[in-house]
């Protein structure tokens, strides 16, 4: 599936969470571009993805440990599209839950995601 939409976050911005604060370069644009064609397709398929699977099948310039920026840029872009976060299907390999850093709430989120793509 191809995203026909393009990203709301830009170059330049900056995303500030309640902790944290991200400038967003090119390279971070073209990633969760990426992220997010992937995911899509993972959501509408109801899977979920381990953080080293998507970095391998993506050729992501980051470790899985370092996802967590541009999980905050996707969920940032979901958010201004009105639609459910993505990053709610990408789990650890070791427990097939997301990080710490996601916060409570990713299985009513997964479940509010999957329903949301279910019609695509």
């Amino acid at each position: 599936m191809v995203d026909r939409f393009p990203l709301l976050i830009e170059e330049g911005e900056t995303i500030t969470t309640a902790t944290r604060r991200f400038h967003v370069s090119e390279q971070d644009l073209a990633a969760v571009e990426a992220m997010r064609a992937f995911l899509i397709a993972e959501a509408v398929a109801r899977s979920t993805v381990t953080y080293g699977e998507l970095v391998a099948t993506l050729r992501l310039p980051t470790p899985p440990k370092g996802l967590g920026r541009l999980l905050v840029l996707l969920s940032e872009d979901c958010e201004r599209r009105g639609e459910p976060t993505l990053a709610a299907i990408v789990v650890t390999q070791s427990t097939g839950e997301v990080g710490d850093g996601y916060g409570a709430g990713a299985r009513d989120d997964r479940a509010e995601l999957f329903d949301y793509w279910r019609d695509t």
